[in-house]
């Protein structure tokens, strides 16, 4: 009686474990991909911000500055 109540502790034991690597294994790709997406996202922006030409947007008219973001939207918008 005593060596089954050790053997089913040792199981019970073993599956929380189990159940627990298998978790943390879980969480740890989980926030590895966050960190990619956070990365690429940051990549896309700052080519967005480049072709956009933040610096001299003041001397551009309404229109002009339509057509350059179209042109990068179509140029960068998406990743190839």
């Amino acid at each position: 009686m005593k060596n089954l109540r050790i053997i089913l502790a040792v199981i019970f034991l073993s599956m929380i474990f189990l159940i627990s690597f298998k978790t943390y294994r879980n969480f740890i790709i989980s926030s590895d991909l966050k960190k990619e997406e956070k990365n690429k996202l940051k990549r896309s922006a700052e080519v967005l911000n480049e072709c956009f030409d933040l610096k001299n947007k003041s001397e551009r008219t309404l229109n002009d500055s339509m057509k350059l973001i179209e042109y990068c939207l179509e140029q960068y918008g998406s990743e190839k």
